[in-house]
């Protein structure tokens, strides 16, 4: 017998390396439990950093609540929206 099927969100997120840029993302899901897993950085030679975030059982109008948070934010200059099934 399978698991069922959860529908996961990824949120890519583009900013600029700084020591504090991962700590400004994850801020905005501060109520949302997040692992290790869930969180995935890549370094870009052009200075930008590409953080991965991948949340469980979040409902849609709380995952665009959060995209369009991150991409009124300053230091953030993409912010995108991928849901899938998990």
């Amino acid at each position: 017998m399978t698991a069922p099927l959860e529908i996961a969100n990824r949120f890519d997120v583009l900013v600029s390396l700084t020591p504090d840029a991962v700590e400004a993302v994850l801020a905005h899901f501060q109520n949302i439990p997040l692992d290790t897993a869930s969180v995935k950085t890549t370094r870009h030679s052009d200075g930008t950093l590409a953080v991965k975030v991948i949340v469980q059982r979040l409902a849609e109008h709380k995952a665009r609540a959060i995209q369009d948070a991150l991409k009124k934010n300053d230091r953030v200059f993409d912010a995108r929206l991928e849901h899938f099934w998990a």
